[in-house]
């Protein structure tokens, strides 16, 4: 049995979104893979835990909760939305896994596709983590805020990182994670993906096919998508092509918003809305919201 951590980090205002993203985690597994999911959150009452531990009933999977502080990141910069401080959580993985050497962090606005045990073997010995490259890295940044602290030839998506734990330990990245948050605390636009791009300066490449954005994954013509205008300079048509058709990951990010705010969500979407249980399809007042606006 291939034993894969994986955490995921939300609150009670995105608990559909990410039962949909449990769910589909534990479908498309493997018959040999079995996940350790670890959710870090602030908020999920004893009665939420209980719905969500049912997604693996009868599996080879199983679901711990782990309570964080959220005065931890008090320092780093955040909004009254979506960015509160759990988009910092991620951070914490390598902090809280230390019985593994490396671990995965996925947002929970994608739909996984395929089995990650093919992810969790990509070697990550030489670098602090792994992620999907969005961008090549240069004053004139389409997609990105271009920050001169930030080394890197690319700037990479934190939306999926596969941690070298050891590492991130040993090099005490996490403290220096903190630092840069209030250091920085007026330039970060992207908050998490902004500090952890200026921080590391050695990531590894993972491939595209795991982050499939859903303006390629639903077009026909990806090319009319607003993010191909930078993607095109990281990927060739022909890796992206590849990607859409062998997709381990769709990612729900840009336009035309989240699927489970959406008047007609996307079918395979809607199909795991209904898998899961009717105490997890909460929807916020935001989301009914933005459901009443959508124009799709």
């Amino acid at each position: 049995m291939n034993r894969i951590p994986i955490v995921f980090c939300f609150d009670k205002r995105i608990v559909l979104g990410a039962s949909v993203s449990i769910k589909s985690l534990v479908d498309t597994a493997n018959a040999d893979t079995s996940y350790d999911i670890r959710i870090f959150h602030s908020d999920l009452s004893l009665d939420y835990q209980k719905s969500l531990t049912s997604l693996v009933k009868n599996t080879n999977h199983t679901i711990v909760f782990h309570y964080i502080n959220p005065e931890i990141f008090k320092d780093a910069p955040k909004s009254n939305g979506s960015w509160s401080e759990i988009v910092y959580y991620r951070f914490l993985v390598p902090e809280i896994l230390k019985e593994y050497d490396k671990a995965i962090y996925s947002d929970v606005d994608v739909l996984f596709k395929d089995d990650l045990s093919e992810l969790y073997l990509t070697n990550v010995a030489n670098v602090e983590f792994a992620a999907v490259r969005a961008e090549r890295n240069h004053p004139g940044a389409i997609g990105h805020k271009y920050f001169e602290e930030n080394k890197n030839e690319f700037i990479f998506w934190s939306g999926l990182m596969l941690f070298n734990n050891q590492r991130f330990r040993d090099e005490e990245i996490f403290d220096k994670l903190l630092v840069n948050a209030k250091k920085h605390y007026t330039r970060l636009k992207f908050f998490d993906l902004d500090l952890v791009n200026i921080t590391c300066d050695n990531i590894g490449f993972l491939p595209f096919k795991y982050c499939v954005l859903q303006g390629f994954y639903y077009n026909k013509d990806y090319h009319n998508v607003k993010e191909y205008e930078y993607l095109k300079d990281v990927y060739s048509d022909e890796n992206i092509e590849w990607a859409i058709k062998n997709p381990a990951i769709v990612h729900y990010a840009g336009k035309p918003g989240k699927p489970w705010r959406m008047k007609h969500p996307y079918e395979d979407y809607f199909e795991y809305i209904k898998k899961i249980p009717s105490k997890l399809r909460k929807y916020t007042i935001r989301d009914i919201r933005k459901r009443l606006f959508s124009k799709v």
